[in-house]
């Protein structure tokens, strides 16, 4: 099959990955998420008209009217029901978060106070205006509004969100059960100690770290050997079990790559394989129909590997950076450069280039933060320029 473009490889992914259906979570599980439902408000926020600085509360016309000094009913907390103000030309002592008493329509700071023997005095008058200081109930909210969207990623603040209107239970997407298996006769525990032409298996642990920060919670991984009749045997049992199946190698051109046909033969419906970037032109992407399994045939380098899974499965945000450097890449493909930002004081991202012997060179990804997105379409981009870039998660 012809190579196809990084933006086509994104599109089919997006029309073919199944909907895993939805789920529901308590306010305990505190994963990264993402809403499935609505979240409306359960009554106006705030609830009340909320005090926002520590003072005194009064009636404004009789300030207006140029009364400066406010004998003293009582001290308003935060928490506590507050009393009507009886006498209009009397104050409440308020504290930040009270409910404002009946009656009273304007905050006063203390900074602007003297208090003495139960009287309050106004030493700095301002031309304060009615509820100043006060967050107005209902302002950032009525009841029944849609306050969380279905579709918002559940970071901390919706978290918090939630929690303030009382959501203990809430429908998200359903993550897929995903087991990663990275396959090859030369790879080995990672507490083995490996002879010379032997590596210690990594690309699954890097993926199920990225999947997991992600909030895929069910992860597992495997490690299969380059042998037709395993790799057969493990996808008829894995497909069964799993929504999600991702392979790290034996999807190249080589001799021992035996997972296309592998998979041709079990019936899943090929989309992608091959495309025009580096790292990690052999991408392989299908649908098992019969058993909805959505399948990745992975390049086995570990940078290739990583760069598919950021680009084509994780939901990353979509943010650009200048390039700090110029950079040539002469073949016409798609080149994603590992990147160091740097954040300037304008609040520019800017990309440091953190460039590869190969796909194989692992190490090199210590010193960076993501990769920029080069199109196929140049041969030459130069420093200041902006392209997207992707975090690693």
């Amino acid at each position: 099959m012809p190579l196809i473009s990084v933006n086509t490889a994104a599109a089919l992914i997006r029309q073919h990955l199944p909907d895993w259906g939805t789920e529901i979570v308590s306010l305990s599980t505190l994963h990264p998420r993402i809403l499935a439902e609505p979240i409306l408000s359960d009554r106006p926020y705030p609830p009340i008209d909320r005090i926002m600085m520590d003072g005194i509360a009064l009636n404004w016309q009789h300030y207006d009217a140029g009364q400066r000094t406010f004998p003293i009913l009582g001290t308003v907390a935060a928490g506590d029901v507050p009393p009507p103000l009886s006498d209009p030309s009397a104050c409440f002592e308020v504290m930040t978060g009270a409910a404002l008493p009946q009656g009273c329509d304007l905050v006063i700071p203390y900074e602007a106070l003297e208090i003495k023997e139960g009287i309050a005095s106004i030493r700095h008058p301002e031309p304060w205006l009615p509820y100043q200081f006060v967050h107005r109930c209902g302002s950032d909210a009525p009841a029944g509004a849609v306050i969380l969207p279905a579709g918002t990623p559940l970071h901390s603040p919706a978290w918090g969100i939630l929690a303030s209107v009382g959501h203990t239970q809430v429908r998200v997407k359903r993550y897929p059960r995903t087991q990663l298996i990275a396959t090859g006769n030369e790879l080995v525990a990672p507490e083995q100690t490996p002879n010379p032409h032997q590596l210690r298996l990594s690309n699954t642990y890097a993926l199920a770290a990225a999947l997991q920060r992600q909030g895929y919670s069910q992860v597992s991984l495997t490690h299969l050997p380059d042998d037709p009749q395993r790799l057969a045997q493990h996808y008829q049992a894995a497909s069964q079990t799993h929504d999600l199946l991702i392979y790290c190698g034996g999807v190249s051109k080589g001799k021992f790559d035996y997972l296309p046909q592998l998979w041709q033969q079990q019936g899943v419906q090929q989309y992608i394989h091959g495309v025009a970037q580096r790292p990690g032109k052999p991408l392989w992407f299908g649908i098992d129909h019969q058993r909805q399994t959505a399948v990745f045939g992975l390049p086995g380098n570990p940078v290739s590997s990583l760069v598919c899974l950021h680009r084509y499965l994780l939901e990353t945000p979509v943010l650009y950076a200048r390039l700090a450097a110029p950079v040539h890449f002469e073949k016409p493909l798609a080149y994603f450069l590992p990147v160091k930002l740097e954040t300037t004081q304008n609040a520019e991202l800017v990309a440091h280039p953190r460039p590869m012997q190969n796909s194989g060179d692992f190490l090199a990804l210590a010193d960076s933060d993501g990769f920029v997105e080069l199109p196929a379409e140049q041969q030459a981009f130069a420093a200041g320029e902006c392209y997207r870039y992707i975090p690693w998660s």
